[in-house]
């Protein structure tokens, strides 16, 4: 299958802009449905996460139009009242209306303005227009033929769960619906014929799964940076139990508690029951060491950049196993593995890199042809070496 760029110019410039914000250091979700309700509201084109401190986070959605009539204005009240709605931080619009005026009307607004000379600029860019990932189109393609090979649709479903996670509820909410949703993919590219393109398909969603869920719990230590690491240690294990906001969650089934006792016959019992199950359902989800790793690499920008790391490799054209991850990354993610009870060594042989056949290959031909070893040869005189057996 061809996996160099597809669709048309609005998307190829989608993946364009892509590129131009992965490579100034930002972690990038394109392609995200707006979901409220179990209803898809809208579509965001570009979703960016900067991390450019210890406390400075910040989330720009940016909509992208490449067309002859652009209609920027409106684009622009509209990416403008959507990043209020979801309650971002930051809107962009990237259109080819190149009038002075509108780009001074989006910088009195606070709105990225990014136009039609940006973009021939990056179009003209050598370092943009390198064919070191494959395109969302691409991915799609291949999520839709597993899809239809096995008579479902839940991988692409799954995709875009983890994906519509970011919009609405970005943090320790959209981390738990990600590692909910890297379980049941890890466990697909197991279950998948080893080296298939199922099992690479699977693997790849399971590394972007991982990379939302790295940028999730991020972004949900920044209350607690500045805090001693056995608080922000609590803070992790409360976020991976409990969901976005602990309080919150106590609050509520203190609720339905009040609920159960006022409605339900012996409420009082019931009430209990069910308030006792649930925490120690809680209470049991091995939590603790994930919590650590993730409170330690969130001192700094480390898990930041792992999250930027997972996400290349999804979508990377040569798809790196998890032995060939580097050791940082390959340590949270070995970290979310246990915490899921996946078996990291059965994962790391689900299919075979490029780079795996390369040494295969390198192996096959030294063994056809082997190269003569340098050393003492026990007749110096038939190899015309000095008579003392030293190399030259």
């Amino acid at each position: 299958m061809n996996l160099k760029k597809t669709g048309d110019k609005g998307r190829k410039t989608e993946e364009l802009l892509r590129a131009y914000f992965l490579r100034a250091g930002f972690f990038v979700v394109r392609g995200v449905t707006l979901r409220v309700g179990g209803a898809d509201l809208t579509d965001i084109d570009l979703w960016v996460y900067e991390r450019s401190a210890t406390l400075a986070r910040r989330r720009t959605i940016v909509d992208i139009k490449d067309k002859k009539t652009p209609q920027a204005a409106e684009r622009l009240f509209f990416v403008k009242g959507l990043a209020e709605a979801i309650q971002v931080e930051g809107a962009g619009v990237a259109t080819t209306d190149n009038r002075p005026a509108l780009r001074e009307f989006a910088r009195r607004n606070g709105v990225l303005w990014i136009d039609g000379a940006d973009i021939q600029r990056m179009k003209d860019s050598p370092e943009l227009n390198v064919d070191e990932r494959i395109t969302e189109e691409a991915l799609d393609t291949l999520v839709s033929n597993v899809d239809a090979g096995r008579g479902t649709k839940g991988l692409k479903e799954s995709w875009d769960r983890i994906k519509s996670a970011v919009a609405d509820r970005f943090g320790a909410a959209s981390a738990n619906t990600a590692l909910d949703e890297a379980q049941a993919l890890a466990r697909l590219a197991l279950m998948a014929h080893p080296d298939s393109v199922s099992s690479r398909v699977a693997g790849r969603i399971t590394y972007l799964a991982a990379a939302i869920a790295a940028a999730s719990l991020d972004f949900a230590s920044a209350e607690s940076a500045l805090r001693p690491f056995q608080e922000r240690h609590r803070q992790m294990v409360h976020a991976l139990r409990f969901g976005e906001d602990a309080e919150g969650t106590s609050q509520r089934l203190k609720w339905a508690e009040a609920a159960i006792r006022q409605y339900a016959p012996n409420g009082n019992a019931v009430a209990k029951l069910v308030r006792d199950a649930f925490i120690e359902d809680a209470m049991a989800v091995p939590a603790e060491n994930l919590a650590e790793i993730a409170a330690r690499l969130t001192k700094n920008e480390a898990l930041f950049n792992i999250a930027r790391k997972l996400e290349r490799a999804a979508y990377s054209v040569d798809l790196p196993t998890f032995d060939e991850l580097d050791v940082e990354t390959k340590g949270f993610l070995g970290a979310v593995f246990d915490f899921l009870n996946i078996d990291r060594a059965s994962f790391a042989k689900a299919w075979v890199s490029a780079l795996q056949n390369d040494k295969v290959a390198a192996n096959l031909l030294e063994k056809a042809h082997p190269q003569p070893e340098l050393g003492l040869d026990p007749d110096p005189e038939k190899a015309g070496s000095p008579p003392d057996g030293k190399l030259l």
